[in-house]
């Protein structure tokens, strides 16, 4: 009787134990020494990415995109709009700024 029991008490305790166990989650922001000063800000890294480029390019219209090219200076999106007409809009990679949107009249 006593083996049984300790067989049925064994996956008990360790349920419990495991679910007691509390993870540890470590900080998303970097940390340096102490160093006195304003604190550091994160920067933005590099040109304008591609996910920011596609954002802006469906606030002014595109739902579908087709293609898009990255000419060093700027990032070129081609699709189609709400409508189904071609779209293609020209943003800036350093600034984010839309240059041009050159839309389908058919």
């Amino acid at each position: 009787m006593q083996n049984t029991w300790r067989k049925a008490m064994t996956p008990l305790v360790a349920a419990i134990a495991i679910g007691a166990a509390t993870p540890v989650l470590a900080a998303d922001f970097g940390s340096r020494p102490y160093v006195s000063g304003p604190p550091l800000l994160e920067a933005p890294v590099g040109p304008f990415t591609l996910e920011q480029a596609l954002a802006v390019a469906s606030e002014i219209g595109v739902v579908t995109v087709s293609n898009t090219h990255f000419t060093g200076e700027q990032w070129e999106i081609e699709g189609r709009d709400s409508y189904g007409k071609w779209i293609e809009v020209d943003i800036d990679a350093r600034t984010g700024e839309v240059r041009d949107v050159d839309r389908s009249i058919l």
